[in-house]
């Protein structure tokens, strides 16, 4: 059963985080610290140095989505886990199909926190398929949203529109898609595609986090997330500006959630 957006009572504060090290779930952990949460990071060995400033204000595990045994124990004594990893770009040769990204990834951590007794768990899934790209990759984040949903978990599934680096380059068209965002009615057409700031989302995310119990299901749309992420921000203690990281993506203005397998996979 889903049940319409609400407040639930906020949950104990303690929150693990799969995919923290990327350009979102970097700004996710800085909006949990700010709303005075505990939080605990996954990150493989080799992407510690990506918290920057944040590093020692965490807890630190290292885990690896793609290896079921590398999870075991690591979210016990939490009252939710956020699920940030994913990715937009398959590499077929190297057996990265957009389900093993996306729903794979998804799968492990969904049972990492049923093996752990975790509550909640947030799952950050897509509103529509992203412009350019195969269908296989909205597929899989539906897959994941099925899975996650008969898996005995409270969830709330985000179906987030892409997403923009606040300060960086943007592609002309979804400027243009933000601004026929904004115009009634025709704006919600172009809801799952108009690009949402990625500091908002952060704050949404980590609201729903807080807020999130043993008993309601939320599924989020693209709409109902912006709103969410505007009353975040004006709940939460306003984080300072975010010190940007190298988070290895390069200098792209779309870069991808969370991280992807290690080269040598």
């Amino acid at each position: 059963m889903v049940n319409r957006v609400q407040s639930p009572i906020r949950n104990s504060g303690h929150i693990f985080v799969a995919g923290g090290t990327g350009f979102l779930g970097y700004r996710v952990v800085r909006a949990l610290l700010d709303a005075g949460a505990d939080v605990t990071v996954m990150t493989r060995p080799d992407t510690e140095d990506r918290l920057g400033v944040l590093r020692s204000q965490v807890r630190l595990v290292t885990g690896d989505v793609w290896n079921p045994a590398s999870l075991r124990g690591r979210a016990r004594g939490h009252a939710a886990v956020i699920h940030l990893i994913g990715g937009v770009k398959p590499d077929p040769q190297r057996g990265l199909t957009f389900r093993h990204l996306n729903f794979v990834s998804a799968r492990n951590i969904t049972q990492m926190a049923i093996n752990d007794g975790v509550p909640h768990f947030v799952f950050l899934s897509a509103a529509a398929n992203p412009i350019g790209l195969s269908r296989e990759y909205i597929e899989s984040k539906r897959e994941a949203e099925r899975y996650l949903s008969k898996s005995g978990l409270a969830w709330t599934i985000i179906r987030t529109p892409p997403l923009f680096i606040p300060g960086t380059g943007r592609n002309p068209f979804y400027r243009l898609l933000s601004l026929w965002g904004f115009v009634p009615l025709l704006g919600r057409m172009f809801q799952g595609y108009a690009p949402l700031s990625a500091d908002t989302a952060a704050r949404a995310i980590a609201s729903l986090a807080l807020t999130g119990d043993a008993v309601h299901n939320r599924t989020l749309s693209a709409r109902q997330f912006r709103r969410e992420g505007r009353g975040a921000e004006r709940r939460l203690i306003p984080a300072a500006r975010v010190i940007e990281v190298d988070t290895g993506d390069g200098s792209e203005a779309e870069p991808p959630f969370g991280w992807l397998p290690s080269p040598e996979r």
